[in-house]
């Protein structure tokens, strides 16, 4: 059985990281506040290829003119690169960047890199990639680059991920235990009580107070903008004159800045998965939720045509039976294999969440929910939720879920209460599933940081850059379309390419329509046409097993095997 669910799992393992991000916990707690930008001129289109030079300087050396004024030593550093220590097929290298780039004379962290070499052994530049999150391990990404990226971009590119300060390898956040962050992660309170209030803010204040004793100062400087200056650094320092870039969700974020600090380093850069940085907290909570909302709507679509829905036989009976098992998970939780922990409502919704990132994950759902409801077992689901979130035997593979806080509130100014409330009560009455149930507000973690940002991110113009590819899925739930549309609209000059599916994130899964473009975009510098529209090349949902295939009385030993497990989920 073991070696039969392995098989029937390796959609999973074939899914990069980058495939999962930004599951939300319903409705935003860390709100902040919509600080949107205002009169924007209208977003100057071009589909000239870009004048960026792909080829690079002398390795290792940041191209003369390229240093900014007071940071020499830092692009100027050796970079000594090396076999990684447990994938000796990559190079590994660490590099020294200011805490502050306001004192680049004051303290100093470490930013880890890792490269893939081009197979060809004669690179034209470096691909820069970042996954997403935020707190995704770029180093990861690139483990994994074989099965993401082409083999033409493998064979003319180095294909460099890096961990973004605060993350992984690099000088990391760090806030409590690994036995601390798993029961902060699976807690839940009935916050309409004075009791359930106060437990909740308690546990809140005890995880926030290990962040600034185990983190202190880093905390104020894991954001965004700082994290593009390291990136700044890091092309230096592979001698490469301009950046070209891949981004994944949260990526498309720290790509959009970067551009907007140095709009003429800007090479070929690809923006999968746009977010909308000028949307406050509450919001940007308000539209994932919305998303979710209507994935879920396309998942009962599939599941009751498929027949055997363990949820009903229409997709309003899906949803209604859906609401209940909430609302039962959150009043008495679903027993599980570990008696210390029963499937509550919070695990449960962030499990359904996960199935929405691809159509290959949509038997696993199934199986989770025939067993819940035909059991009484939520054992599955709870399996699935450990593995959605790096958790494996009380322990947690990196630190993303705290680095994925601190770097959020380190971009995002708190959002008023009203604020939050509003978008509260609008979920409330449309996405009746996902937006209901929360009976109270919970604690703005954020607010009780020392460090609090005055604007968000965006929006990110980059005049003057070169043509930039934004890419959007019309059915993602993690990073709305409209989100890619306001992005491209505010960038100076790029390219929207539309991929017409389902899921999170459009590159890796769209087929060539997408993907030759792009590539052509990267290797060539050639833009692809703007308003390009893909359609799916397959029936999505034929790269994973048919519904009723997995065997719903199987044991989640044997269908969570180690060999098959999924990446961290990101936010």
């Amino acid at each position: 059985m073991k070696k039969k669910m392995t098989r029937l799992l390796q959609p999973l393992a074939a899914l990069s990281a980058l495939a999962l991000t930004a599951v939300v916990q319903p409705v935003a707690a860390q709100a902040a506040s919509a600080h949107v930008g205002a009169g924007r001129a209208p977003a100057a289109k071009s589909t000239a290829s870009p004048s960026a030079d792909a080829s690079s300087g002398k390795p290792n050396e940041a191209p003369a003119g390229d240093v900014p004024k007071g940071l020499e030593k830092f692009y100027k550093q050796k970079l000594a690169w090396a076999p990684c220590k447990d994938k000796p097929q990559m190079q590994c290298a660490n590099v020294k960047v200011p805490l502050d780039y306001k004192k680049p004379g004051g303290k100093t962290i470490t930013v880890a890199m890792a490269k893939v070499p081009a197979a060809n052994g004669k690179p034209i530049g470096s691909l820069f990639v970042n996954p997403g999150g935020p707190g995704e391990s770029g180093i990861d990404l690139v483990s994994g680059a074989d099965k993401i990226f082409s083999k033409a971009l493998r064979d003319q590119y180095d294909i460099v991920g890096f961990d973004p300060r605060g993350v992984g390898s690099s000088t990391a956040v760090d806030c409590v235990s690994d036995a601390e962050l798993g029961k902060y992660l699976d807690s839940e309170f009935d916050l309409s009580t004075p009791e359930g209030k106060k437990a909740e803010k308690a546990q809140a204040e005890k995880f926030v107070k290990g962040c600034k004793d185990k983190s202190g100062d880093l905390l104020a400087h894991v954001g965004t903008e700082s994290a593009a200056r390291d990136l700044d650094v890091l092309r230096g320092l592979v001698g490469d004159k301009k950046l070209n870039y891949f981004g994944f969700s949260y990526g498309t974020s720290l790509g959009g800045m970067y551009a907007n600090l140095f709009p003429k380093k800007a090479g070929r850069l690809v923006l999968d998965g746009a977010l909308d940085p000028q949307l406050g907290d509450a919001r940007m909570g308000y539209e994932l939720t919305i998303g979710f909302e209507k994935a879920f709507e396309r998942y009962a679509e599939y599941c009751v045509k498929g027949g055997n829905c363990p949820l009903g036989s229409s997709v309003d009976a899906a949803k209604k039976k859906m609401r209940a098992l909430f609302d039962q998970a959150f009043k008495k939780p679903f027993p599980t294999a570990d008696p210390k922990r029963p499937l509550n409502r919070n695990i449960l919704k962030y499990g359904v969440m996960l199935a929405m990132y691809s159509t290959a994950y949509r038997p696993y759902l199934d199986t989770g929910l025939s067993q819940l409801i035909k059991n009484n077992d939520g054992s599955f689901l709870l399996g699935w939720y450990d593995l959605a979130s790096g958790r494996q035997g009380g322990k947690f593979k990196n630190n993303s879920n705290e680095a994925r806080i601190a770097i959020n509130c380190a971009d995002y100014p708190a959002s008023s209460p009203s604020v939050t409330k509003k978008y509260q009560e609008k979920l409330k009455k449309e996405a009746p599933l996902f937006g209901a149930g929360s009976d109270g507000e919970g604690t703005d973690l954020c607010s009780l940081l020392p460090y609090h940002p005055k604007s968000n991110p965006g929006p990110y113009t980059a005049k003057g850059a070169a043509p930039i590819v934004v890419i959007g899925t019309r059915h993602d739930p993690a990073t709305p379309y409209s989100w890619a549309q306001a992005l491209h609209k505010s960038l100076s000059n790029s390219v929207l390419l539309t991929w017409e599916g389902d899921g999170h994130l459009a590159y890796s899964r769209a087929g060539s329509c997408i993907q030759s473009p792009v590539d052509k975009y990267l290797l060539t510098g050639e833009v692809p046409k703007d308003g390009l529209v893909c359609p799916v090349e397959q029936k999505q949902g034929q790269e994973a097993q048919k519904q009723g295939d997995l065997d719903r009385k199987a044991s989640v030993k044997d269908k969570l095997s180690p060999e098959s497990q999924p990446p961290p989920v990101i936010r």
